[in-house]
């Protein structure tokens, strides 16, 4: 049995959780906590269960789910599910903050039970809480720095200068295979999939680099029904980039991050027009980096650039070595920094990524692309 520790201040939403559990057959609630004060102190508990996964409302008064998160993971480390309203973007982005926190995944409250929706929604958080309960979650340290928007700061553009931007002191580590593609090769998109992990690291990434970043930038992030937009929205209020949900046959704009909605495939075809894709029946990922990178691939060979993210499963594995035979810059997250390595390690054993990286080294190649495009338009006449 999954033993599940449910925190909500709704007494409605704790007993509606703890039916749609029962349901599962073999998930267990073995205590629950109307605010994160009772949750911490159920956690400190000893004689209490520990569960094997957390639940955690993301709206409650005193500490709310960001700051609960937080406190839990500094004491054990035990994979957390955001549970948030995902029709409003405030409750969404504290989410996303949780997230960046330690939190695995985020989905929206689960509708009553006189909805048409809500047998299909109660197996997917029964699923999700499956698959969540087993993965293993690194501690995090009282006093450690969390960042992102809960600082509220953004990255600022380059100041104005005569002078072409001066290179970082310290380049990224793994370097080898990367520096040379570099040095022979101007993208035209960087293309990035995501899953379990994938949204602190994907702000990271972005958040490192300039308003005036010379490349269109396409995002595939597994992410629950209705949450796209809402993180499109967080991307673009905690980094200088542009960030927004792609539309069907829009055309791509060099310094604009492009989110495929939750519910569509996104596809890239030259001369740089975004085409989304309804899935077919029975396809469990929606959207895939799979079908992004092969687009990509396709399209644009060994003038883009692919970047494979934390996740559970395979998915762009496959679609990484596409692009890397196309000639692409071919990067993946490393091990370390995964909060989940599926992806990322199927792409090791396929040898589909130049290098592997944490997303602030992974910024940095991102970056070197940058200096190289600005310091050669500063020697054109």
């Amino acid at each position: 049995m999954i033993k599940v520790l449910i925190v909500d201040d709704s007494i409605v939403s704790r007993q509606l959780l703890k039916y749609i559990f029962y349901l599962s057959g073999d998930i267990e609630v073995v205590a629950e906590a109307k605010d994160g004060e009772e949750a911490l102190e159920i956690i400190d508990d000893k004689k209490m269960p520990r569960p094997d996964i957390v639940t955690m409302d993301v709206e409650m008064p005193g500490l709310d789910g960001y700051e609960t998160t937080k406190r839990i993971l500094e004491r054990l480390p035990l994979p957390i599910v955001i549970i948030s309203n995902a029709m409003q973007y405030y409750s969404a982005e504290k989410a996303f903050r949780a997230m960046q926190a330690g939190a695995l995944a985020a989905v929206g409250k689960p509708p009553g039970l006189g909805s048409p929706d809500f047998y299909e929604k109660a197996k997917e958080l029964i699923d999700l809480v499956k698959k969540i309960s087993g993965i293993s979650v690194k501690a995090r340290p009282s006093g450690a720095r969390y960042k992102g928007p809960l600082d509220g700061a953004v990255n600022a553009s380059p100041p104005a200068t005569d002078q072409p931007p001066t290179p970082p002191l310290a380049a990224p580590p793994a370097q080898g295979q990367w520096k040379t593609w570099i040095l022979h090769n101007q993208p035209d998109i960087v293309a990035i999939g995501a899953s379990t992990g994938g949204p602190p690291a994907i702000q990271e990434i972005l958040a490192a680099l300039p308003s005036d970043f010379p490349l269109p930038i396409v995002v595939v992030q597994h992410i629950a029904s209705g949450l796209a937009k809402n993180f499109a929205e967080w991307l673009d209020k905690t980094c200088s980039l542009h960030c927004k949900l792609a539309e069907d046959s829009e055309h791509l704009q060099p310094g604009i991050v492009y989110v495929a909605p939750d519910d569509r495939h996104v596809k890239v075809l030259q001369p740089g027009i975004v085409q989304l894709q309804r899935p077919r029946g029975g396809e469990l990922i929606v959207p895939a980096a799979e079908v992004l990178f092969h687009s990509v691939a396709q399209g644009y060979g060994a003038g883009s650039v692919g970047i494979l993210l934390s996740g559970m499963g395979r998915d762009g594995a496959k679609g990484l070595l596409e692009l890397k035979k196309a000639g692409a810059l071919t990067i993946a997250q490393d091990r370390e920094s995964s909060v989940v390595y599926g992806m990322p390690g199927e792409a090791e054993k396929l040898g589909a990524a130049f290098c592997h990286a944490p997303p602030s080294a992974i910024a940095e190649i991102l970056m070197e692309l940058y200096y190289k495009r600005s310091m050669k338009k500063e020697r054109t006449p």
